[in-house]
């Protein structure tokens, strides 16, 4: 009778089990096959067929989106990433500035987090795009259920789902409601607090001389380096005036006393009350980032960068 007893058990075991893989694997698939999964997608590519490249972005998801240079002739690596930190910044530009043609550009984006932004948030994006040993904090559970179970992630869960409901926001919280201004008070609040916190944990300094870092090996690899940052909308420059952005990042950018171009493309009037542009009031669309793309192409090119027609 125990023999049975302990039969019937497995039995019952193994239909649930059966059950739990069942139900999950649909959930994996959603979760693998959403757009954050995949963010990373494009430089993954790059890495498995790499070629010569004219220019490399560096940044957060204001450069990810700010960037398609392909109508100019140029070949461009884009190396952006939502939230992405100045120290990985750095490590993606060490494992594929090989690629960079003699006389290449290197954009090193700067918005409102760079200097703030202390916590790679998003470790997973660099699981195939990077040696291990360049990921920290590195573990290797995580690694590997995040690679073949990324249905387990709660995180990428909630990302993907997220992604799907996007457009059953509360209207109020949709990127254009009061004409932008209450997802922009939004990013407002959100950076001050990442803000204050960076300071309070003297994350800063840290943040600053790695963009030192940055343009030191950049001289060293005889890469050609310039700063920039991304329209946005007025909305966003209501929360985002000059006086906050000196606090945020142009009062560190001024004490480095940089040697190298600082393109400052904020408050562009080109840009700033066209809707038709952004994504949200922070973000370039489609058409706006060709557009853009183009306008720093051609300060590029009057200030002697890219002088070589592109092959």
């Amino acid at each position: 009778m125990k023999g049975f007893a302990m039969g019937r058990l497995f039995i019952k075991l193994t239909i649930i089990i059966s059950v739990v893989i069942l139900l999950f694997m649909p959930v994996n698939k959603f979760v693998r096959d959403s757009y954050d999964y995949n963010i990373n997608h494009e430089i993954l590519a790059f890495k498995k067929q790499p070629y010569p490249v004219d220019i490399i972005n560096l940044g957060a998801s204001h450069s990810m989106y700010g960037y398609y240079f392909k109508p100019t002739g140029l070949s461009h690596l884009d190396l952006a990433l939502p939230a992405q930190t100045i120290q990985y910044d750095f490590k993606l530009l060490k494992e594929y500035g090989k690629y960079l043609k003699p006389g290449g550009v290197v954009i090193v984006s700067i918005s409102q987090i760079t200097f703030a932004n202390s916590e790679a948030k998003h470790i997973g994006n660099y699981y195939k795009v990077l040696d291990r040993n360049e990921i920290e904090p590195f573990n290797l559970i995580d690694y590997y259920s995040y690679l073949y179970l990324p249905g387990t992630n709660s995180e990428r869960f909630h990302s993907a789902l997220a992604g799907k409901l996007k457009n059953f926001k509360w209207n109020s919280h949709q990127p254009w409601a009061n004409n932008g201004k209450n997802y922009s008070g939004r990013k407002y609040t959100k950076i001050e607090k990442q803000y204050q916190e960076a300071v309070e944990n003297n994350n800063i300094e840290r943040n600053v001389k790695q963009l030192r870092e940055i343009v030191d090996y950049c001289s060293e690899k005889g890469y050609q380096v310039i700063l920039t940052m991304e329209p946005v909308h007025q909305s966003y420059l209501e929360y985002f005036n000059e006086e906050v952005m000196n606090r945020l990042v142009f009062q560190y950018l001024k004490a480095l006393k940089l040697d190298v171009p600082f393109l400052n493309y904020m408050s562009d009037q080109r840009f700033v009350n066209k809707k038709e542009y952004f994504i949200d009031p922070d973000h370039l669309n489609r058409e706006g980032r060709k557009m853009f793309s183009w306008i720093v192409y051609e300060d590029l090119k009057k200030m002697g960068y890219l002088m070589s027609d592109p092959s």
